[in-house]
């Protein structure tokens, strides 16, 4: 079978052509004509170069293609870039179901666990739980919208469509770095203070096969959560220190420090007319306890979550090895 992927260069993208390769599959990427083609180095691929969501470009993605996987999207926790994330997020996104309703072909379409609704520390949410949104953090809003209007069109134009919700996930191939980021952050400056809700993490490498999975077993008109492990931000971020060989956060933000910081967001970004990272809705959604269930993708695409420890130790290896890091 031969299947289109966008998004190529990124950590779960790369992980995701790596598995169809691994299968037997051909495999047809999308990348930006800037984008660096490190990434694909070595990879027996077919390149596309061009504007995401661009028509003519599309068709050329989509010719004889079996099926596409949406992995591109752009990524802001902040209150801004609203328009570029609507853009890049959902039009871009339309533009591609439509070609593939068109063409009678599938889309696997790559949303986040961000377009859902948070859980509790005690209850995992899963599919089913949408409302209400965690914040209006421009990623959170575009995805949530996207889903929307694809389903839309799903309805309407016959598109075979399939949603997939990876949590936050590590691995080895993080080329910009992604995820790896938060790693590297601990291994430059002692950070005190850790988010004061949870995450689920989970391991690019499975996450990338449970969307291979989707794409040849997922229902159509289904979400599925592709998770891993819930914990708090306070043990991820410890269990990362101790990895680097760093001293970890004492303790999870209380809420005047979340006030503190929150108000510093709103008023640094007014002066200097840029968001920073540390911002009012970062802040919200930190706060959340994004901890996920993912029962459905495990009975019905055969979803193995893995490890998050592993899958920590690998993205560390991976970025020591490819020279992101001065060394353990």
């Amino acid at each position: 079978m031969r299947y289109s992927v966008t998004g190529a260069t990124g950590l779960l993208g790369n992980n995701i052509v790596r598995n169809l390769l691994k299968n037997g599959h051909q495999v047809r990427v999308a990348v930006r004509n800037s984008s660096s083609l490190a990434p694909l180095q070595g990879l027996d691929v077919e390149i596309i170069k061009g504007k995401l969501g661009d028509v003519e470009n599309t068709q050329r993605l989509m010719d004889g293609a079996d099926g596409l996987i949406h992995a591109a999207g752009l990524i802001w926790f902040g209150k801004t870039q609203q328009k570029i994330s609507h853009e890049v997020n959902v039009e871009a996104s339309l533009e591609l179901g439509r070609q593939c309703a068109r063409l009678g072909k599938r889309l696997v379409f790559i949303s986040s666990t961000d377009a859902l609704a948070a859980g509790e520390k005690t209850r995992p949410a899963d599919e089913t739980c949408l409302e209400p949104a965690k914040c209006n953090a421009a990623y959170v809003v575009s995805k949530r919208r996207a889903e929307f209007e694809l389903l839309q069109l799903a309805s309407s134009a016959a598109l075979d469509l399939v949603i997939v919700n990876p949590s936050l996930f590590f691995g080895p191939w993080d080329w910009k770095p992604s995820s790896g980021k938060m790693i590297l952050a601990l291994t430059e400056k002692f950070v005190p203070l850790a988010p004061s809700g949870g995450i689920s993490v989970g391991d690019a490498r499975n996450i990338a096969a449970g969307i291979v999975a989707a794409m040849l077993r997922g229902r159509c008109g289904h979400r599925y959560v592709l998770a891993g492990d819930n914990v708090s931000y306070l043990q991820l971020w410890r269990k990362i220190a101790g990895l680097v060989n760093r001293r970890g956060p004492i303790t999870a933000m209380r809420t005047p420090m979340k006030k503190i910081l929150s108000l510093w967001g709103d008023i640094n970004t007014r002066i200097s007319k840029r968001e920073t990272e540390i911002n009012r809705e970062a802040i919200k959604l930190g706060a959340c306890w994004n901890f996920y269930d993912s029962s459905k993708a495990v009975k019905e695409l055969g979803y193995e979550p893995g490890n998050y420890e592993t899958a920590l130790r690998d993205s560390w290896n991976w970025l020591v090895e490819n020279g992101y890091t001065p060394g353990k």
